[in-house]
This record gives C-alpha cells, sequence and structure tokens, in this order.
C-alpha cells in the first residue's frame, strides 16, 4: 500500500519496498527506489535523515495534513491526500456525477445500496476490507446510484471504479427533501 501526496504542487506517491533485517528500509518514489531512516533530532521539528549513507538535518513543522520541510536551504510543502476524497471533489466541480474509486486494494464485503436507489450525503454504499480493516464506502452528497460494479466477494485493486453515482436533478432532490412524512392513523380505541 503506497501513500499519495502533493509535493510542491505535484502529485507523488511513496510505497514502502522492503527492508533487509537491521537496515533502514527501501522506499519507492514514484518509481525511484532508495533506503531512507527519519531520526529526531533535539530540537523542536529537527530530524536527520540517513539515505543512502549520507546523513543530512532538516526541520519539519505539521499542521493537520500539511508538513512543512526546510531541507537543504529550501522549504517544501508536502500534503497527505486520500484518493477517494480527491475524485469526489473533482465530481462535486463537475456537476455531481462521480465514480467512486478504491482507495486501496481489497476485497467486497458486502453492498448496501441497488442501482437506482436515491442516497443521501453519509448513506453506506458499499463495504469493502483491505489489510483486515473494514471500510464503509458512502455517499458524500444527494445522487442516484447508476451502477455497482463489482459484487460481494469481488477482488479489486487501487483505483478500481467500485460504483457509478449520478446527480440528481434539483427537482427531484427538492421533492426529496420536501416530502411530507407520514405517519400511520390513529385507530381509536375501544373502551
Amino acid at each position: 500500500m503506497g501513500y499519495d501526496f502533493e509535493l510542491d504542487g505535484r502529485d507523488a506517491r511513496v510505497t514502502p519496498a522492503g527492508s533487509a533485517a537491521g537496515a533502514a528500509p527501501m522506499l519507492e518514489i514514484d518509481g525511484f527506489r532508495l533506503q531512507a531512516a527519519l531520526e529526531p533530532g533535539t530540537k523542536t521539528g529537527e530530524y536527520f535523515l540517513s539515505r543512502d549513507g549520507r546523513r543530512e538535518r532538516l526541520f519539519i513543522a505539521t499542521r493537520h495534513d500539511v508538513h512543512f520541510i526546510h531541507w537543504r536551504g529550501r522549504s517544501h510543502r508536502i500534503e497527505v491526500w486520500n484518493a477517494l476524497d480527491r475524485a469526489r471533489q473533482a465530481a462535486l466541480r463537475a456537476g455531481g456525477a462521480e465514480e467512486i474509486r478504491a482507495p486501496m486494494p481489497g476485497v467486497v464485503v458486502g453492498i448496501a445500496a441497488l442501482p437506482g436507489a436515491e442516497v443521501e450525503p453519509g448513506a453506506v454504499l458499499l463495504t469493502i476490507e483491505s489489510m483486515k480493516l473494514q471500510t464503509a464506502i458512502t455517499a458524500t452528497h444527494a445522487a442516484r446510484v447508476a451502477e455497482i460494479c463489482v459484487a460481494a466477494g469481488d477482488h479489486f485493486d487501487q483505483g478500481a471504479v467500485l460504483i457509478r453515482l449520478e446527480a440528481r436533478t434539483g427537482e427531484e432532490a427538492a421533492a426529496a427533501t420536501d416530502a411530507p412524512e407520514r405517519s400511520p392513523k390513529k385507530r381509536k380505541s375501544k373502551k
């Protein structure tokens, strides 16, 4: 499993690539392999990066998912991001239609939505499992389930399309929120 992030405005991916016993871990960054270890220093935010036999000092400050790294006289901004959230944000900007893609490789545990169903934000669409961790895939906005692209038990790779949602028209969304709630008729009790 890799980690996606943005470095100085460019998307990148880091993947652990194993390590020998007692050695620094191997990393693969956008296809380039290197051996690296990060050790804390004695000052706040100070770290030492050991890579390929060299040890260099750098400083790291973090705010939420954004890390600012000062290294070799330059400052770098690194933002960790979730591939699923990015795809959803892009879909919302495109008018609400979206393909929900797998954030990691895994298996489909269960499907909670049916094609044609209208869903509200937060509704569970399906559940996936990766590395023994179950994750609920939910709707981020009101939509209609256009297509379910997987079945329970299916294995998939990262980035595979799991489900397609389509935007509801303004009239449909309004009707769903304005519909009066029906309550059961009260029966007169016999005394």
